[in-house]
C-alpha cells in the first residue's frame, strides 16, 4: 500500500471512530423467554434481572426505560443495540423493538441503532429471537452521533474505496482523486478528536471535499448507470419455519420504514404477499405504513407471485394461480398492477414460463440464480427469452458482482448486493449485452431477516448517484419503470445492430439438480393437492349449474396453502424438519377440506340423476377414459368410457380376456412380459408387432452413493452414478385381482424395505409399477432404469402445459451438463414409427443417456434436515410402449389417467333430472387438454383453461355439456379478450403450438 493509501486508509479510519460517543449504557434490563409472539403485547411479569438470551431458537423479552439528552445542534442520538455476534445475518439474532408502545425498529447483526428524538423518556421492549446462538447478552446503549463527521467520513470513504478496490495506481482517476482526498486530510485536526479546533477543521473539509471533488471532478454526463434499488430478500422457509418469517417481514419492514424516515430519497421493493399478509396479520399499524409510503411512490410491491415459487415442479396450473392470486393481493391492498415476474433465487425456469407471464399480464421477468451454473455461463445477460410456443418476454439478470482489482467478471452474480464503488463497478462490467444497453441492475440489501439495505448503503448511493470518475452513475428507480426504460433502449439498439439476443428454451440452472428429488413425500403431497384442487373446483363447478354451490371460500384457502408450499426452499426438499413437519399438517388439513368437498358435490349430484341405481363413475379430467376402478374390493377396467370432465352411471363387469401369470411371467392381450428372480423386468414383447421392447434389465433398482461436495439437500454431483449397488433379494408373490394381475416382490436392502409390484391389466395399455418403500438410508439415492431398444437423438419430457425436448447425447458442455432433468408425469424416447414412455405419479428427477431412461426415485441427504426422507414412500412409475409417436399413442392422456383417478360411488334408485351419462365440457381433438374448469374470480361465470398438447396448430371443436348465453377468449387473468360464437352447444377456437387458452362461459 502507498504511502498516500496509508494515509487515507487511518483518516478514513479515524473519522469513523470520531463519529459517534457512547453516552451510556441501558441499566436495569430485565429479560424473560417468550413462546412466538401473539400479538404485539409484550408480558407484564415474570422478567429476571439481567437481559440474558441461553436457549438457542428462543425468543424473549427484554424491558428497559431511559432518557434522552436535551436537543444540540449537529448531533443525534441513537439507540444501539449489539447482541455481541458476529456471523451471517439469516441465522444470527434478530430483534423487533417498541418504544413507548410502537414497534419502532428492526435490529439484526447489520442494523444496530435507532434514532431517538431528544429530551425524551422512553420505554422499552425488546422482543428478541436468538436464532441459532445461546448464552450471549444484549447490550443496550444511547450514543451521539456527530452530523458533520459522519458525512464527511461517507464523503471520503466513497472515493478513497473506489481507489482502493477500483481504480488501476497509474490511472488518472486514481491520481486526481487521491490529491484531492490527501489535502482533504491535511485539513483535518485530529489533534484532539471532540474539540471545537476538530469541529472547526470538519466544517472546512467538508466544504473543501464538496467543491474540489463532488462539485469538480464528478460527472453524470454520458456514463453507463447501475439502477440500485433497496430490496431483502426473505425466504418464506427455510432455516426457519413461518413462525420466524412472521418476525423477519415485521423486523425487516420496520427498519425500512425507519430509514425511509430520515432518508426521503430511499426508495425499496418488496415481492411475495404471503408476506406482505403475515406483516398484515401481525403489526397491522406497520402494514399500513407501508401502505402509505407505497402510494407515496417510496416503496414498490412488485414480483406477481404469491410466493417466489419453484418453477421446475409446480404444475402450470399452480403458476398461473402463483400470479393470479398474488397480482389480485397487490391489487386489493396497494391499488397497483405487477408487470414484473421478479424470481432471483429459484432453481431454473421451465420454457413454459414466457407464455404464462404474457399472458397472466406480466411484460419483464428478471432473475439472477442462472448465473450459479456450474459448467456453462450463459450467453445473455438481457434478452429476449422465447418459450416453447413462441412466446417471447422481455429479461433481464441482476448482475450485482464485485470484482477484483484489476480482475475481471466471474460467472456467479448475487441479488443480495451492496453500494461499494467495486461492486457499481463489477455490476456494470459484467453487464454482457454492452452494445444494446448502457444500464445494469443492482438490488442492494441484506436478505432473511438481515434488514435490507443499511444506512451505510444508502450513504455511499448517495455519493454514487453524483458520478465519480471512472465509474457508471448510481441511480435509484423502482424496477417497473426501470425495465420500461431498458427494453426501449434495447430494442432501439437491437434495429441498429440488426440482431436481437434471444433465448429459446428453458433456462436450466445447472446447479441444485438434487432438488428434483429431495423430500419426496413433500413432492407426492404437492402433485396429489394440485390434482385434487382441479378436480373439486370441477365438481363445484357442476354442482353450481346444477342449482348447487361453489364452495370459493374453501378452495382459495386450500390454494394458498399449496401456493405457499410452493415456496422455493420448500417443494424443492431444502427446508428444515419443522418446515415438512408444518407443510406435512398443511397438506392433511387441504386434503380433509377438499375430500370432504368433493364427497358432498358428488353425492349431491348422484341425488340429481334419474337411474335405477349403480356405480357412479365420475371423470375429472378433459377427456374421455377407460376408467381404472375398484368396486367391492376388486379391480375393473371400465368397458365403455367415462365422459371428460363427467360422470357415467355403470354395471361393472370383468372383462373377458385372457390374463397369464405364473411365477417370473405375465401377459396380456397385448404384451408378454418376463421378470428376473430380483424382479426386475428382463423382457417386453409387444403382441401387436412382435417387436422387443427392452435392451436390458428394466424397472432394476440401483442404489448409489450421494455425497455431494456442497448443499447436500440440494445438489446431485455429476459423478454420483460411479459406485452402484444392487437388491440381492426377494420373495415373489402372485396376484390376481379381477381386471388386472401382478408380480410382487419384497426385498431388503441395507436397514430398507423394498416392495415392488408389477401390474398389467386388461383394457389398459400401461404396465404399472407400484413402489413401497420403507427408507432408512443416508447419504444414498435409489433410482429406476428403463433401458429401451429405442434410438433417437432427443427425447420429449413432459413440462407445465406441453413438453420440451432434450438431446440424449453428451456431446457438449451444455449437454452434459444436462445429467438430470426435470420432468412432469412422462418421458418419452420414440424412433420412426415407435417409442416408449415412462410415466410416473409423483417423480420430477429424470435422466435419458442414449437409449436409458432413468427415474430418481429417492435421496438420503442429512442436511438442513437430518431426517429428510426417512420413512415410507409409495409411489407408482409405468412403462407405455406404443406403436408411432407419443402424440399418435395418447402418452400424455395415460399420464394424466395414471395421476387423477376416477371417483366411485355406489348409488341407488333416484328421480332427478340429470342424465346417467353427462359431460360438463369436453373437446373433439385429442391434441386440445382441458386442464380445469372453475368459476371465475368475480362472479359466477365458468373458466375453461385448456391447451394444445401435441406441438401442432389445431382449431379446437369444444363441446358445452350445458346451455351458455355467451363465451369470452380470456387472458390467464380471466379478463375478455374478444367473444366467441356458440354453434349448437359448440365454440370453434384455432389454437398454435402448445398455446394456453381460457374461455369464460356466460350462464
Amino acid at each position: 500500500m502507498s504511502n498516500a493509501m496509508h494515509k487515507l486508509k487511518m483518516t478514513t479510519e479515524t473519522l469513523s471512530y470520531a463519529v459517534s460517543k457512547r453516552l451510556f449504557d441501558l441499566s436495569d434490563l430485565s429479560s424473560v423467554e417468550s413462546d412466538f409472539k401473539a400479538s404485539n403485547t409484550p408480558p407484564t411479569e415474570g422478567y429476571s434481572p439481567e437481559a440474558f438470551c441461553r436457549n438457542s431458537y428462543s425468543h424473549y423479552w427484554i424491558h428497559g426505560s431511559f432518557d434522552t439528552p436535551s436537543a444540540q445542534n449537529g448531533i443525534e442520538y441513537y439507540l444501539e443495540i449489539d447482541p455481541g455476534v458476529r456471523g451471517w445475518d439469516a441465522t444470527n439474532p434478530q430483534s423487533i423493538i417498541y418504544l413507548n408502545g410502537k414497534m419502532a425498529h428492526g435490529i439484526d447483526v447489520n442494523h444496530k441503532h435507532i434514532l431517538l428524538d431528544p429530551d425524551t423518556h422512553y420505554d422499552m421492549y425488546n422482543y428478541c429471537y436468538t436464532g441459532e446462538r445461546s448464552n450471549f447478552k444484549v447490550r443496550h446503549s444511547v450514543i451521539a452521533v456527530y452530523t458533520a463527521v459522519e458525512e464527511l467520513y461517507y464523503d471520503m470513504l466513497v472515493p478513497y474505496e473506489a481507489c482502493r478496490d477500483v481504480y488501476a495506481e497509474r490511472s488518472r482517476e486514481f491520481a486526481d482523486t487521491t490529491r484531492v482526498l490527501e489535502e482533504c486530510a491535511n485539513i483535518i485536526d485530529f489533534r484532539t478528536i471532540g474539540s471545537a479546533a476538530f469541529f472547526d477543521s470538519v466544517d472546512r473539509a467538508l466544504a473543501y471535499i464538496k467543491s474540489e471533488y463532488y462539485g469538480k471532478m464528478c460527472s453524470t454526463e454520458g456514463k453507463p448507470t447501475v439502477n440500485c434499488i433497496g430490496h431483502t430478500h426473505i425466504d418464506v422457509e427455510w432455516r426457519w419455519d413461518r413462525r420466524v418469517t412472521r418476525d423477519k417481514i415485521q423486523t425487516s419492514a420496520s427498519t425500512v420504514v425507519a430509514l425511509m424516515k430520515k432518508y426521503p430519497e430511499y426508495k425499496f421493493m418488496l415481492s411475495q404477499p404471503e408476506l406482505y399478509r403475515y406483516l398484515k396479520e401481525s403489526a397491522p399499524e406497520k402494514f399500513a405504513e407501508v401502505q402509505q409510503l407505497a402510494k407515496a411512490g417510496r416503496w414498490e410491491p412488485e414480483g406477481a407471485m404469491f410466493v417466489e415459487c419453484d418453477c421446475n415442479l409446480s404444475s402450470g396450473e399452480s403458476i398461473v394461480r402463483q400470479v393470479l392470486y398474488g397480482k389480485k393481493f397487490f391489487k386489493n391492498e396497494f391499488g397497483t398492477e405487477n408487470h414484473v415476474l421478479f424470481l432471483p433465487d429459484v432453481f431454473g425456469y421451465s420454457a413454459a414460463m414466457p407464455q404464462i407471464l404474457k399472458k397472466s399480464g406480466i411484460d419483464y421477468f428478471i432473475t439472477s440464480k442462472i448465473s450459479w451454473n456450474d459448467t456453462n455461463t450463459l450467453p445473455y445477460d438481457t434478452f429476449m427469452w422465447q418459450g416453447i410456443d413462441g412466446t417471447e418476454i422481455f429479461s433481464a439478470f441482476i448482475t450485482g458482482q464485485k470484482i477484483p482489482k484489476g480482475g475481471n467478471p466471474g460467472r456467479t452474480t448475487t441479488y443480495v448486493g451492496n453500494n461499494d464503488p467495486s461492486f457499481i463497478y463489477g455490476t456494470y462490467e459484467r453487464q454482457q449485452q454492452k452494445a444494446y444497453t448502457s444500464a445494469a441492475l443492482n438490488t442492494y440489501g441484506f436478505g432473511d431477516g438481515g434488514g435490507g439495505p443499511t444506512k451505510e448503503m444508502i450513504e455511499k448511493l448517495r455519493r454514487l448517484m453524483k458520478g465519480l470518475p471512472g465509474l457508471p452513475v448510481a441511480k435509484s428507480e423502482f424496477i417497473y419503470p426501470y425495465m420500461k426504460e431498458l427494453e426501449a433502449e434495447f430494442s432501439e439498439n437491437a434495429k441498429k445492430l440488426r440482431k436481437m439476443p434471444k433465448w429459446i428454451g428453458e433456462l436450466y440452472l445447472e446447479f441444485h439438480r438434487g432438488t428434483y428429488t429431495t423430500a419426496a413425500n413433500n413432492k407426492r403431497d404437492n402433485r396429489r393437492a394440485e390434482f385434487a384442487l382441479e378436480k373439486c373446483e370441477a365438481l363445484c363447478v357442476t354442482d353450481m349449474l346444477s342449482g348447487g354451490s361453489y364452495e370459493k371460500d374453501a378452495i382459495d384457502a386450500a390454494w394458498l396453502k399449496v401456493l405457499h408450499a410452493q415456496f422455493h426452499d420448500i417443494l424443492p426438499g431444502s427446508s428444515i424438519e419443522q418446515v415438512y413437519i408444518d407443510s406435512d399438517k398443511d397438506y392433511k388439513e387441504v386434503f380433509a377440506s377438499l375430500g370432504t368437498i368433493t364427497a358432498r358435490k358428488l353425492d349431491a349430484i348422484a341425488r340429481r340423476i334419474n337411474t335405477d341405481g349403480g356405480i357412479l363413475v365420475y371423470n375429472p379430467l378433459g377427456f374421455p377414459r377407460h376408467a381404472i376402478i375398484r368396486v367391492d374390493g376388486k379391480c375393473y377396467v371400465t368397458e365403455n368410457t367415462v365422459p371428460a370432465l363427467g360422470y357415467s352411471v355403470i354395471s361393472p363387469t370383468e372383462h373377458k380376456a385372457e390374463l397369464v401369470l405364473t411365477h417370473g411371467y405375465m401377459e396380456n392381450s397385448l404384451y408378454k412380459i418376463k421378470l428376473d428372480g430380483m424382479g426386475n423386468i428382463t423382457s417386453i414383447v409387444d403382441k401387436s408387432c412382435g417387436r422387443e421392447v427392452l435392451s436390458g434389465s428394466a424397472a432394476e433398482i440401483k442404489f448409489y452413493e450421494d455425497y455431494p461436495h456442497e448443499y447436500d439437500a440440494w445438489e446431485l454431483d455429476r459423478d454420483h452414478t460411479t459406485k452402484s449397488y444392487y437388491l440381492d433379494n426377494a420373495e415373489e408373490e402372485l396376484i390376481s385381482d379381477g381386471d388386472r394381475i401382478g408380480l410382487r416382490y419384497t426385498s431388503s436392502y441395507m436397514s430398507s424395505t423394498v416392495v415392488k409390484t408389477v401390474w398389467i391389466y386388461n383394457g389398459s395399455p400401461r404396465i404399472d409399477i407400484d413402489m413401497k418403500v420403507d427408507w432408512k438410508e443416508r447419504h444414498q439415492v435409489m433410482k429406476l432404469h428403463f433401458p429401451v431398444d429405442i434410438h433417437a437423438a432427443s427425447a420429449s419430457f413432459e413440462i407445465q402445459y406441453g413438453h420440451t425436448s432434450r438431446p440424449t447425447s453428451r456431446n457438449t458442455s451444455w449437454e452434459e451438463a444436462k445429467f438430470e432433468v426435470c420432468a412432469h408425469k412422462w418421458v418419452d424416447i420414440s424412433e420412426c414409427g415407435y417409442g416408449v414412455a415412462v410415466l410416473n405419479d409423483s417423480k420430477y428427477g429424470h435422466s435419458v443417456n442414449e437409449n436409458l431412461i432413468t427415474v430418481t426415485c429417492l435421496r438420503g441427504p442429512a442436511w438442513p434436515n437430518p431426517n429428510a426422507d426417512l420413512g415410507e414412500h409409495n409411489f407408482t412409475v409405468s412403462i407405455l410402449p406404443h406403436k408411432g409417436s407419443l402424440q399418435d399413442a395418447n402418452v400424455i392422456n395415460e399420464a394424466y389417467c395414471l395421476n387423477q383417478p376416477t371417483e366411485v360411488l355406489e348409488i341407488g334408485k333416484s328421480c332427478g333430472t340429470l342424465p346417467e351419462s353427462y359431460s360438463l365440457v369436453s373437446v373433439e381433438e385429442t391434441s386440445v387438454i382441458i386442464e380445469g374448469v372453475k368459476r371465475a374470480e368475480d362472479n359466477d361465470d365458468v373458466i375453461v383453461r385448456l391447451y394444445e398438447a401435441h406441438g401442432g396448430k389445431t382449431t379446437a371443436h369444444i363441446h358445452l355439456g350445458e346451455k351458455f348465453r355467451k363465451a369470452y377468449l380470456t387472458d390467464l387473468a380471466e379478463t375478455p379478450l374478444r367473444e366467441l360464437p356458440i354453434c349448437d352447444g359448440t365454440v370453434e377456437l384455432p389454437i398454435k403450438n402448445f398455446a394456453i387458452e381460457t374461455l369464460r362461459l356466460v350462464k
